[in-house]
C-alpha cells in the first residue's frame, strides 16, 4: 500500500483519509510502506489509523 503524508504536519495516511486529502500538494509526501513513514521522523494520523488493519471507517474525534 501506499501512505501520503504532510511535510508540515510530518503526519502520514491513507490515501484515501479525509483530513489527509486536504494536504496541500506542495505539501504532500508519498511513501511506499509505513515503515518507510516513520523512518522519516513522520508518525501515524489519528484518524484513519494506518497502522492498524483495513481502511475506514474513520474514529470519531471522542474516541482519538
Amino acid at each position: 500500500p501506499m501512505f501520503n503524508a504532510c511535510k508540515t504536519t510530518q503526519i502520514f495516511c491513507r490515501p484515501n483519509c479525509p483530513p489527509g486529502r486536504r494536504t496541500r500538494p506542495e505539501n504532500r509526501v508519498v511513501f511506499p510502506s509505513s515503515s518507510a513513514a516513520i523512518d522519516m521522523g513522520y508518525r501515524p494520523c489519528l484518524v484513519c489509523v494506518p497502522m492498524e488493519g483495513q481502511p475506514g471507517p474513520w474514529k470519531p474525534k471522542n474516541q482519538r
